[in-house]
């Protein structure tokens, strides 16, 4: 046996005929090919639309197989030779394209019985080719939007071991004006994780692998080195890759013999290296978990148990604080959710907090959590500022945080998520504790510290990033120069630590550690106005209707990769585009010396979507000598939230129009251009 095809696969050395998986990216393109137009404007509304967009592609068994048996359960990484271990959960974003809210998706809400049983058929759940048939059918935006969320979850997000789709998600399909703000990102990769761990540890002969193994053949193709492969850019990712892509790279992997060397890149060298500041958090442990029984659960302190190898059994400040608090609450069946959000004042970035100190609430029926930002008052006065405490409440400080507890109980209190009728979070009571944020500072950098999490043995953090730079590996800050050790406790906690974006309109929970890549790139990102003498300032959407409605500029709705037919005049040389689909915002301008270029009004790192412009200037008609016209060729979209601004050597490419171009007189002269800009 000197294939990969002919050996026997996983842990308990089963053979690949009896191993199975559901996830059929191949089956979705078909049925939204049988969309409308309305039903297409449902799924854009919910933020999908990248399914729409779904490339062709057929699993193949000996790759999916190989790539499971590459997946490392503990770290979450593929792991390939020469040491190349790629983390797949912040990857499942750039493959997918689906929301990561700061909702987290929860199984197992209540529904009524009608709708329970729509998705029932011979007390099962209905099949999901069945649902994803009678989709096309349904017009109203609510049944529709349920339908398609079921069909895509069993078909391809979230398969288990059956045809079937899974009741236990109808709870969350239904709330469809919230389907946009939730996590769907990290559902799929902890339904896909726990289904490879689940295979990995089952002794049976048989066995299904659950979840969407789809995404471990797309990242590995996209990461495959082969002279003969080339992988086109682009995100979504699974609007890019394809069965030829698939097929060509999987007999490639089969005709190796097994160990042998199978070259990949690393992320840096890959088509996600644009985007690699960009990437949500890897680790993401806030963990959710439903309680029917009558006992009580400590899912945090589970979590905080997870132990490495500490070279001095002495805890960071933090875990000495949190380490100690065990969690208790009143059982019932509600979902239990847990995580932290630090609710920042506007400013520019969080940069190097060397003495921050934040509110950081813990609600205990609520799912987000606030902060009342820094504040010089006395302690107990932030904490009534930011929370009513009521009267049985004391107020502790304990080595830099400040904790308020009721009284007589000195546990934290878990998060429980109650939803009402209508779908929406109710808030009970919360407990606030202040903390110093430069606790969470790395040592080398002095930025918020990223996961992983490093410590040496006076207690010194460094991010993995700013480790592996280290002479040695070892602390400079140490007089002894110590070396360090993983610490995965410390990664729930900054992994959890989440901040509200502050800019009006987004709304965004982010981690803590990327507010500032995040705010970089945030599609509400201040713009300012192109006219000299206004100072307003406001998101692209925002500044479209302010340029319309007070400076009269006028516009035009373009839609991607159509040409659209327009004139710029010498006394109106500016126009704006409003991009359909997406309400993108372009700055369309013949400035001096007739030079037209196009900017996109949003923040200037933005690494997606990305657009592409190509402008043609069309002379007079006959008798004119110069009929003809100037072309400039298919070129990359600058962004800019100061679109006025922009100098035309910043400009990667612009059209010069000639003079004898300009038809009419005096100021009435203008131009006739044909404009295309293509969604990349």
């Amino acid at each position: 046996m000197d294939t990969y095809s002919n050996l026997p696969i996983g842990s308990s050395g089963r053979d690949k005929n009896n191993v199975h998986y559901r996830c059929s990216p191949h089956q979705l393109p078909p049925f939204m090919k049988c969309l409308s137009d309305k039903q297409i404007g449902f799924v854009r509304k919910i933020g999908f639309e990248s399914i729409l967009s779904m490339q062709d592609f057929k699993m193949d068994k000996d790759l999916t197989l190989w790539l499971v048996d590459k997946f490392n359960c503990d770290t979450e990484e593929l792991e390939f030779d020469e040491g190349i271990s790629i983390p797949v959960r912040p990857l499942v974003k750039f493959v997918l394209g689906i929301p990561s809210g700061p909702i987290k998706v929860i199984e197992g809400l209540h529904v009524d019985d009608a709708l329970y049983e729509q998705y029932t058929w011979d007390t099962r759940g209905k099949k999901a080719k069945e649902v994803a048939e009678e989709m096309c059918s349904i017009t109203e935006e609510e049944p529709f939007c349920i339908a398609f969320m079921m069909a895509i979850l069993a078909i391809y997000l979230a398969p288990n071991t059956s045809v079937s789709v899974s009741r236990s998600f109808l709870g969350a399909a239904r709330q469809v004006g919230n389907l946009k703000q939730m996590d769907w990102c990290n559902l799929v990769a902890d339904c896909l994780f726990k289904g490879i761990k689940d295979y990995k540890q089952s002794d049976r002969l048989c066995v299904h692998v659950k979840g969407c193994v789809h995404i471990l053949s797309v990242i590995f193709i996209d990461l495959a080195k082969h002279p003969t492969l080339i992988v086109p850019d682009g995100f979504p990712r699974l609007s890019v890759v394809t069965t030829e892509m698939g097929c060509f790279t999987s007999k490639w992997v089969v005709a190796h013999p097994f160990g042998s060397f199978v070259p990949v890149r690393c992320l840096e060298e890959s088509v996600y290296a644009p985007v690699l500041n960009n990437m949500p958090n890897g680790n993401t442990v806030e963990g959710v978990k439903c309680s029917d029984s009558d006992s009580n659960t400590d899912a945090l302190a589970d979590q905080f148990a997870i132990t490495d190898t500490d070279q001095n059994n002495n805890k960071h400040p933090i875990l000495a604080e949190l380490g100690n608090a065990r969690t208790t609450h009143n059982t019932s069946s509600s979902p239990i959710v847990e995580h932290v959000v630090l609710d920042t004042p506007a400013r520019a970035s969080v940069a190097a907090p060397s003495s921050l100190t934040e509110h950081i609430i813990f609600p205990t029926s609520g799912e987000q959590l606030q902060s009342a930002g820094p504040s010089d008052e006395p302690h107990s006065a932030q904490i009534m500022d930011s929370v009513q405490v009521p009267p049985d409440t004391t107020v502790e400080r304990r080595r830099g945080l400040l904790l308020t507890m009721e009284k007589d109980d000195r546990s934290t209190k878990k998060a429980r998520v109650e939803l009402s009728g209508s779908g929406q979070v109710k808030q009970a009571e919360e407990v606030t504790i202040k903390m110093d944020m430069s606790l969470l500072n790395c040592s080398v950098c002095s930025r918020p510290i990223k996961p992983p999490v490093f410590e040496c043995n006076a207690g010194h953090l460094a991010c993995y990033k700013c480790l592996i730079g280290l002479p040695y590996k070892l602390c400079q800050t140490c007089e002894h120069s110590s070396g360090f050790g993983h610490i995965r406790s410390l990664d729930a906690i900054v992994s959890s630590l989440t901040v509200k974006c502050h800019h009006d309109g987004c709304g965004s929970y982010v981690p803590y550690y990327e507010l500032d890549d995040h705010q970089s790139v945030c599609p509400h990102v201040p713009c300012f106005c192109t006219e000299l003498g206004c100072g307003f300032v406001g998101a692209p959407q925002a500044l479209l209707g302010h340029l319309i409605a007070l400076h009269a500029m006028p516009v035009h709705k373009v839609h991607y990769g159509q040409v659209h037919q327009l004139r710029l005049s010498v006394t109106r040389p500016r126009c704006l585009l409003h991009g359909q689909g997406d309400d993108s915002v372009f700055l369309l301008v013949m400035g001096v010396f007739g030079v037209v270029s196009v900017v996109c009004i949003r923040a200037e790192a933005s690494s997606w979507p990305q657009y592409a412009v190509k402008l043609q200037a069309n002379g007079p008609p006959p008798p004119s000598s110069v009929e003809g016209s100037i072309l400039l060729a298919m070129k990359p979209v600058t962004s800019s939230t100061r679109p006025g601004e922009v100098a035309v050597e910043e400009l990667p490419s612009f059209l010069m129009v000639l003079p004898t171009y300009l038809v009419g007189s005096g100021a009435s002269k203008e131009v006739s251009l044909d404009v295309r800009i293509d969604k990349m």
